[in-house]
C-alpha cells in the first residue's frame, strides 16, 4: 500500500510501520514506516507527528485497517 505522509510531501511504499515517541519537541508521538531501499537496505521515513502518542497509534490503526481492506493509497492525518 502507498502511503502519502501528513504534510504531503512524501508518498512511500512501506513494508512495515512504527510509532515512537518524540523527545524534546511540541510533538509527542510520530509515525514512521520503512521502505525497501534496494541495494541500500531499509530506510526510515517519517509519515506524521502527533499531540501525543495515542493519537500516532490511533493513526496506525487507521492504517492497519486500511491494509486489511486493500486500500491502495492511503493519506495520513
Amino acid at each position: 500500500m502507498w502511503v502519502r505522509s501528513q504534510d504531503k510531501k512524501q508518498l512511500a511504499q512501506c513494508i512495515s510501520y512504527s510509532v515512537d515517541m518524540v523527545i524534546g519537541g511540541k510533538k509527542k508521538g510520530s509515525l514512521s514506516g520503512i521502505i525497501d531501499n534496494g541495494f541500500w537496505g531499509a530506510k526510515t521515513v517519517h509519515l506524521g507527528f502527533y499531540d501525543t502518542k495515542e493519537q500516532a497509534i490511533k493513526e496506525l490503526d487507521k492504517i492497519q485497517e486500511a491494509l486489511a481492506s486493500d486500500v491502495k493509497i492511503y493519506e495520513v492525518n
